[in-house]
């Protein structure tokens, strides 16, 4: 009985060692099995050089020196893949020269008017009634409401401060976030002044052209001759509704703006029907905003601009091609901005404009649309009057000083992909147009159109570098299309088979 369990025992610890020794001659029959693969891909792959590293009869010399001349190869295919890369994300557009002048159609400036009587004394004398305000308070009211209407960051000083204005202000519950809406509201739209010759209009000859109350950095002002879309209106950017229809727009022929082309010899408009006792103008081009620190000053009579302007245009495949980064430029639709739902490269200016602003004075002013998630703490008067102008020339060109008392710009905006560059030649006073249009506007007349337009466009596309990249490896690697099929073929397929027992 002892002899038999002797001998299963020995039996049993027989067998462990044979599988021990199965196991481990299987664990070492794997390096040899994925060396035996590589190997297998080496000789048959498509890409020069990979061979020599496994034939049998090449010496160790020769197969050093293989290596080395692969490593080589691949290290300078890289840097070559790696520059074609960097250009197609850098320089993949250029902006070239276009001379073929006699087919063209160049859009007008455009022409910002901001008219110095603001508030509608109807509207006004409604308000106070509404509200109690009587007597001398109305006509302090109405001097503060006229001069914050007024104000921007030129004159935030001007704004009257006094007991009884603060008083006024308490007693109607004014919250600076409203200041604004009741600008607004004590504005009256002149483009719907039934009227004729009382309504602000943009007139060629008998033809209108659409003009716009819009929001500004000075205030509500009127826009006419533009390319911008509808959200570029005040209506929009205060209260996020687009502008009502304009039936008396509708009366004649309407046109959304002006061209003009080298055939004809002088085209012109005019914006009219302000009855202010002076005005500030701004012109500028038709794809972009007014710039608050560019205007021609104030003036009672009107005036006459002769502009010269080169427009800036993009091919069409242009967006659907690049990135943004890659073309250094935005088009309208793109914004990234956070209060504006459009980009121009003057609105995205505003925009650092209001944040600088509410990095140095802790608020921003009132006449910046602030429908946003997290709106923006608004200014009242007295910070307007006190923080404000010990800082305007920061706010105009967009700087701040660190501590070491050097300047650096606040941030950076990309250009507009189409966009026009206007050059004044002239710029006169519209004398006696008060007596004859029983108004005070803006002409705009261009006489001599640019030769020259600028065009964006793609130098070097997607097609471009994937041949750069194909070139580049078919060069130093003898690579295609087919080796790199081959590589997913053999590391895939073929690696598969090979694990099932079937050996090529």
């Amino acid at each position: 009985m002892y002899q038999n369990i002797e001998n299963i025992t020995r039996d049993i610890v027989r067998i462990n060692q044979t599988l021990l020794l199965a196991k481990h001659a299987r664990y070492r029959r794997w390096p040899r099995s994925i060396i035996h693969f590589i190997a297998l891909y080496f000789n048959n792959c498509c890409i020069h050089g990979f061979r020599y590293l496994v034939k049998a009869m090449l010496v160790v010399f020769e197969k050093f020196l293989w290596l080395v001349l692969l490593f080589v190869s691949i290290y300078f295919c890289i840097v070559v893949c790696l520059s074609s890369i960097d250009r197609y994300y850098t320089k993949s557009t250029h902006i070239g020269l276009e001379r073929n002048y006699y087919f063209w159609n160049t859009t007008l400036p455009s022409v910002t008017i901001c008219p110095m009587h603001r508030l509608d004394s109807a509207l006004f004398a409604d308000y106070c009634r509404k509200n109690g305000i009587k007597g001398t308070q109305k006509t302090v009211f109405w001097d503060f409401l006229e001069n914050l209407a007024n104000s921007t960051y030129i004159n935030f000083q001007n704004i009257p401060e006094s007991d009884q204005i603060d008083q006024i202000i308490k007693d109607i519950g004014l919250k600076p976030e409203h200041y604004m809406d009741v600008i607004y509201n004590l504005t009256f739209d002149s483009t719907y002044d039934p009227f004729e010759q009382n309504r602000t209009r943009c007139v060629d000859g008998q033809t209108y052209i659409h003009v716009r109350q819009v929001l500004t950095e000075y205030g509500l002002c009127y826009l006419g001759n533009t390319r911008l879309g509808l959200m570029y209106s005040s209506r929009y950017l205060i209260f996020g509704k687009y502008p009502e229809f304009n039936k008396y727009e509708h009366q004649r022929k309407l046109l959304p703006h002006v061209e003009g082309s080298f055939f004809v010899p002088d085209v012109e408009y005019t914006v009219v029907g302000f009855t202010s006792p002076a005005i500030d103008s701004y012109i500028h081009s038709a794809y972009e905003v007014m710039k608050v620190d560019a205007n021609f000053g104030y003036t009672s009579d009107g005036m006459v601009f002769d502009p010269y302007l080169e427009e800036i245009t993009a091919e069409d495949n242009l967006e659907r091609h690049t990135t943004v980064s890659m073309r250094k430029c935005r088009f309208h639709h793109e914004s990234n901005l956070t209060h504006f739902p459009f980009y121009t490269r003057n609105v995205c200016m505003q925009e650092c404009r209001l944040n600088l602003a509410y990095k140095l004075c802790k608020c921003i002013p009132h006449f910046y649309p602030n429908r946003i998630t997290n709106p923006k703490k608004v200014c009242d008067y007295k910070t307007l009057r006190s923080c404000f102008p010990r800082y305007t020339s920061n706010f105009l060109q967009l700087y701040e000083k660190n501590g070491s008392d050097k300047k650096t710009r606040v941030c950076y905006c990309e250009q507009n992909c189409i966009d026009s560059v206007v050059t004044m030649r002239t710029a006169l006073p519209l004398l006696d147009s008060k007596e004859l249009l029983q108004s005070i506007g803006c002409k705009v007349s261009v006489k001599r159109w640019p030769q020259n337009r600028l065009k964006r466009q793609v130098i070097f596309s997607l097609t471009d570098l994937l041949v750069s990249i194909g070139g580049t490896a078919g060069l130093f690697l003898g690579f295609s299309v087919l080796g790199l099929v081959e590589v997913l073929y053999f590391f895939t397929i073929r690696l598969i088979w090979q694990s099932l027992g079937y050996t090529l």
